[in-house]
Formats: structure tokens, sequence, C-alpha cells
């Protein structure tokens, strides 16, 4: 009997601002993650993206800081490392050359995740349909 591998799934900013805002549906797609038994991963990009959605005119906003903050090291967060770039780097010119360029991010968070073995990328930001050889889970 073959033992089915369980999809890795990569939750994008859509999904953590959604989790931080108690959306019931961002919610359960945590809980059944955990119920799987795999740990919600994010990137530093997404990372980046939460920590400027902290800040008002170029201070920062504590409150939105700490629960920022909290939500990561909730996570596991991947780092862009040579690979996720070249990864990164061979989307956006793929996707360049056919005039369909997603947001340089986005592309990012894609090579992250194809560098580390995450086939799916939870999110309603639809711009990542566009990107070859990742799956788009929406909810």
């Amino acid at each position: 009997m073959e033992e089915t591998i369980p999809m890795r799934k990569l939750l994008d900013t859509t999904m953590l601002v959604d989790f931080l805002h108690r959306r019931p549906q961002a919610k359960r797609v945590v809980e059944e993650m955990e119920e799987e038994g795999e740990r919600p991963a994010t990137t530093e990009v997404n990372a980046f993206e939460l920590l400027v959605g902290a800040y008002d005119d170029g201070r920062v906003n504590r409150e939105r800081f700490a629960h920022v903050q909290q939500l990561l090291q909730g996570l596991d967060v991947l780092d862009l490392d040579r690979a996720g770039a070249i990864h990164a780097a061979e989307l956006l010119s793929g996707l360049t050359a056919r005039g369909r360029a997603p947001g340089v991010l986005d592309v990012l968070v894609a090579g992250i995740a194809l560098a580390s073995g995450y086939e799916t990328i939870v999110t309603n930001d639809e711009g990542f349909r566009r990107i070859p050889r990742v799956k788009v889970q929406t909810y």
C-alpha cells in the first residue's frame, strides 16, 4: 500500500491578514493544517508585507506590530536563499517574456516556496494563478 505524502502549503499575506482579522475561513485553513500534522509556514517576504501594515505614516503601531510578531512566532518563516532567488528569477523571466508578469513580491514568494518544497500557496491573491509550477488554494 502506497503512503500518501501530504501536500505542503505555504500561507500568503492575504491569508495571514485574514487570520489576524480572525476571519473564520482563514482560521479553518490553519486548523485543518494542524489537524493534518502540518506546521503552518510563510516566507520572510510575507513577513515584510505584514510588517509594513504595522506602520502608519512611518510610525509603528505598537499593537499591530505585536500582533504580527506573535503570529510570525507561530509559523515556520522561510528565508530567501540562493535557490529561492534562482527559482524566482526563472519564473519572472518566463512570465515577462510572455507578457504575464505578476508582482515581484509574489514571484519571490513562489520562488521560495518551490525551492523549499512547498507545492501550494494558500491565498486569495489571483496573481499567483499566473505563476507556473505552483498550485493555488483559495479559502
